[in-house]
């Protein structure tokens, strides 16, 4: 047709950009807002795997206490000396899984230094991982004796002092099979802060180990806890409280399994040497400032009187700081 004028349809190509930057804009804020939600998101389920492994090991050291009379002690051994001390967390571990987590020998002394060394009977507790110089009637004997273990295979994380801490062990106890001294391991958490070698030269990430305290139930009166102005502990208070924070000082003096090259400029919260800018209360104050049961008010009083205390070091690895996760409180 004349004059007729044949419209073209102009085609789109790609967006403008304006239109990428709003775009880009969207997706910059929702990573913002994504990011931290999610790292929160794993932060809670950690906590969660962490208080339902807690759960286990009560239930572990409930069945331990109807066996045996009572929960392990966690006092340091030997109680005067300087070096190769067996402390709480090993003795928890001993407790519940054996020093070969092969169940609990009820010959043991305990100490772990002792039994390897000088114990007359050191062939005969947990004969079956010193096979060198132990017979095969007392590895038999070691076998049947056994009680346990009283956790599960998927609950036990249980590693060596020299596995977790390879910048020095301080005066902890830490045998080894090879030398003929069976190990002393500790229990730790959910939280996988640092890779270790295992005895068969294989890699395996490995939390922070899990502090134990045992309440010292035979103490009475008005001063088996700290008054609140006292904002340092001497080693003869702490020796006089329901709970004794000298019984894995030598293991929170080792500083971070993440960061143990800075142990004097990162140090736990609990340490010694730590004190608190903004109250001036020392490391082993505030481990007392932890446990104490604000409920009670008449006199400063420990949660978990009359039982034990469970520590994890939690997030970030780090013990007394607030994502530490217990078996008490809240």
């Amino acid at each position: 047709m004349k004059g007729y004028k044949m419209k073209t349809k102009r085609e789109k190509k790609g967006f403008t950009l304006v239109e990428l930057l709003t775009v880009m804009s969207v997706i910059a804020v929702l990573i913002g807002i994504l990011v931290p939600a999610l790292n929160y998101v794993r932060i809670m389920a950690k906590g969660t795997s962490q208080s339902a492994q807690f759960h286990s090991i009560s239930v572990a050291l409930d069945i331990f206490n109807g066996e045996n009379d009572g929960y392990p002690a966690s006092s340091i051994l030997p109680a005067g000396g300087t070096a190769n001390l067996t402390i709480g967390a090993q003795r928890l571990a001993e407790a519940l899984v054996g020093r070969d987590l092969l169940g609990f020998d009820s010959m043991t002394s305990w100490d772990a230094d002792y039994d390897a060394t000088t114990n007359p009977l050191k062939q005969e507790i947990y004969a079956s991982i010193l096979k060198k110089s132990s017979s095969q009637a007392q590895e038999d004997a070691s076998i049947a004796r056994r009680k346990g273990p009283y956790l599960s295979g998927g609950n036990i994380e249980a590693y060596e002092i020299g596995q977790l801490y390879t910048g020095g062990i301080g005066n902890i106890y830490d045998g080894s099979p090879a030398s003929g001294n069976p190990p002393a391991p500790v229990l730790t958490d959910c939280y996988r802060v640092q890779s270790v070698t295992l005895a068969n030269n294989k890699q395996a990430m490995a939390g922070s180990p899990i502090l134990y305290y045992k309440a010292n139930t035979s103490l009475t009166g008005s001063n088996i806890f700290p008054k609140d102005t006292d904002t340092s502990i001497t080693d003869a208070m702490a020796k006089s409280y329901v709970y004794n924070s000298m019984d894995n000082e030598e293991l929170i003096n080792l500083g971070l399994m993440k960061d143990q090259v800075n142990v004097l400029t990162n140090p736990h919260h609990y340490d010694i040497a730590y004190t608190d800018p903004a109250t001036s209360r020392t490391g082993r104050r505030l481990f007392y400032d932890a446990i104490e049961n604000p409920k009670i008010t008449s006199q400063p009083r420990a949660y978990n009187q009359d039982k034990y205390i469970l520590i994890s070091a939690g997030y970030d690895g780090k013990y007394g700081t607030r994502d530490d996760i217990t078996n008490f409180g809240d």
